[in-house]
């Protein structure tokens, strides 16, 4: 640019010089310019023509100013045409990738127009290519599906039945990448699927069969105790066999109790329930339970009134899980507080107490089946190891979750939100029940 400058003031420095000692009329320096406009013009005009077109060759390279934009647009031209090759060839490679995935893959825009997708999205789905340019929920006809695009939450993946093929069991996710797209991933998770049904059928009818033999044990031992008083050598075995008798039957029912809950996808909400009822009553079998471990401090903290649309068994079966474990593992003269009230989200319930408390470490895995943390403790208090997962399949039934926090030595809380959808207004029936 400064070379410009220079140039065009040396061109009419000299014509000056021309004008003054020739005497020659100032309208040579005004033809001077205007041929120097000229020739911009004519350089813009040919720069316009290639933008246009820029397939075409570049202009050729000249003097001056516009030599140097030439030289600058070819330059970038060149960088720009790399880059687009390797672009390409990075798609080619993403694509050849993505054919070869077993999984389902579709790309769709802001509006979840499908884009592109693999051939595993045909076979799983039955999407074809004529469908690029449509929306993927007139595709995928599933209201469940519907819910999900709409609420655009996609912490959580989606598992239903294939549209294309009923016998498929499908697991979809959604996940958002850059200029608002989204990727739609869905996996053929019918082998887990089938395996997880065998699993829980197997649970259910092997808890269903033990059942028999079980109570006919039960009923042998407690023929058994009445003649103790004749045969005194036959009372510790006799009461040992009674207390593992006794045991083995809570784990069955707790097995089918959760074999109930992850055979069926809502709760039953056919009635209201008064959940402060609910608590008050669970709180009394907590202190009969606790006198006979040597008794504890328990406090309440319970808003009357509060109701709730859904299954009372569920319900109760979720809050005497958590209020009996604080009873079990709190040392004898404890403190339990048990607390019921109403905040901004919904119905929060939690049971705080002074017990052992619980490692960092244990706490992603309390709700696993037959997880402990002590598994000698847990079997001296009475515990089987499946309560904590049967509130957690209760709470999912809610859209709700527990919430665990503990330190060694100081104690616990357990608790949970009942979000305000769930809620209801009690009648007149239900609060003379609650008072």
């Amino acid at each position: 640019m400064r070379q410009e400058l220079l140039t065009v003031g040396a061109l009419f420095l000299v014509l000056w010089v021309v004008c003054v000692f020739t005497g020659m009329s100032r309208w040579l320096l005004l033809a001077g310019a205007f041929a120097y406009l000229c020739w911009h013009l004519y350089h813009i005009r040919r720069l316009a023509r290639w933008l246009e077109d820029s397939g075409n060759p570049l202009p050729p390279s000249t003097r001056g100013i516009w030599g140097y934009v030439y030289h600058r647009l070819e330059v970038k031209r060149r960088k720009s045409a790399k880059r687009k090759k390797q672009v390409g060839r990075l798609l080619k490679q993403f694509k050849a990738s993505t054919q070869a995935l077993p999984d389902a893959t579709i790309v769709l825009d802001k509006e979840y127009r499908i884009q592109w997708m693999n051939d595993a999205a045909t076979v799983i789905l039955g999407v074809k290519r004529t469908d690029v340019g449509h929306p993927v929920s007139s595709l995928l006809r599933n209201p469940e599906f519907q819910r999900y695009l709409q609420s655009g939450k996609f912490d959580n993946a989606l598992n239903l039945e294939s549209p294309h093929n009923k016998r498929i069991r499908i697991l979809i996710r959604v996940v958002p990448f850059e200029h608002k797209q989204y990727l739609l991933l869905v996996r053929d998770v019918t082998q887990q699927y089938l395996l997880e049904i065998m699993r829980r059928d197997f649970v259910s009818n092997a808890s269903h069969e033990l059942r028999t033999p079980l109570a006919v044990l039960q009923g042998s031992l407690e023929q058994l105790e009445g003649e103790i008083g004749r045969q005194p050598a036959l009372a510790n075995p006799v009461a040992r066999m009674k207390r593992q008798s006794e045991r083995m039957m809570r784990i069955l029912q707790d097995l089918l109790t959760l074999a109930r809950l992850e055979s069926r996808k809502e709760p039953e909400r056919k009635h209201a329930v008064n959940l402060s009822s609910l608590v008050n009553e669970v709180v009394e079998e907590a202190r009969l339970a606790s006198a006979m471990l040597g008794g504890h401090t328990i406090q309440t903290e319970i808003e009357q009134d509060i109701g709730l649309l859904g299954g009372q068994e569920d319900l109760h079966a979720a809050i005497s899980n958590l209020v009996m474990n604080a009873v079990r593992y709190t040392p004898a003269g404890g403190e339990i507080r048990i607390a019921l009230y109403m905040n901004s989200i919904g119905a929060r319930f939690e049971v705080v107490d002074t017990g052992v408390g619980i490692s960092p470490q244990h706490l992603q895995r309390l709700t696993e089946r037959f997880y402990r943390v002590d598994a000698g403790r847990s079997r001296e208090a009475g515990g089987t190891g499946l309560g904590l997962s049967i509130v957690k399949h209760i709470l999912e039934q809610y859209g709700s979750e527990l919430q665990i926090s503990s330190e060694p030595g100081v104690g616990s809380n357990f608790g949970f939100i009942l979000s305000r959808e769930h809620l209801c207004e009690l009648g007149p029936q239900a609060r003379t029940a609650s008072s």
